[in-house]
């Protein structure tokens, strides 16, 4: 199975029309600027789908989210992730944000069509470039030692690096560069992604500058 653009760039718009009926408190998987809306992302490249939805954590006094991801790649692997993320005070007025927290994942490899489920660390960041056009930089980093994984596999290791470019009222354009790899027992390593992505970004309300 591959992902053309075209088939990709469909199966994108057909999820941001359905989402966008939903009641849900959604969020961007990176870390919002303060007053920014509820929003839902979708990535994709030749060979994967991405798709991440976050929700405001109803658990207080701390600020945090739930986000949820869910990846189709070809040749045959699939990852379903959740992920709870802890605001934190590294702040630069509205410009620069930063999250940190755990994020688990559970994974169908195509490599010897092996389970593997993992708890990772890491944090998501997003820098404000264009205040007045809302045009952005993301990233995040992922990393789950060995004591936190089940099943035959050593490591993981998950990485993103992105551009965010408002071009409609509520819709960005997203492009930027994923490495998420397994590090497993006994065989070579399942490197998931390691490729350019693009995507769309819809805000449900457009985002305050």
């Amino acid at each position: 199975m591959r992902v053309s653009l075209p088939l990709s760039s469909l199966t994108l718009s057909a999820l941001l029309a359905v989402t966008a009926a939903l009641p849900l408190p959604l969020r961007a998987q990176e870390p919002l600027a303060p007053g920014s809306a509820p929003a839902i992302e979708g990535f994709a490249t030749n060979y994967t789908l991405q798709t991440n939805l976050l929700t405001a954590a109803p658990f207080r006094p701390a600020r945090s989210d739930l986000d949820y991801g869910l990846l189709i790649g070809d040749p045959h692997n699939l990852v379903a992730s959740a992920a709870w993320m802890f605001h934190t005070n590294i702040e630069v007025q509205r410009y620069f944000t930063f999250e940190v927290g755990p994020k688990a994942y559970m994974a169908m490899l195509a490599e010897q069509n092996r389970g593997v489920l993992s708890v990772a660390i890491g944090g998501d960041a997003r820098l404000l470039l264009v205040p007045r056009m809302g045009i952005s930089l993301f990233g995040s980093a992922y990393y789950a030692p060995s004591v936190f994984m089940f099943g035959s596999a050593n490591n993981l290791y998950d990485l993103t690096a992105g551009l965010q470019v408002p071009f409609a009222h509520r819709l960005s354009a997203l492009a930027g560069y994923r490495w998420f790899r397994y590090s497993l027992e006994n065989s070579a390593d399942d490197t998931v992604e390691n490729n350019v992505f693009v995507g769309l970004r819809w805000d449900f309300a457009r985002p305050t500058p």
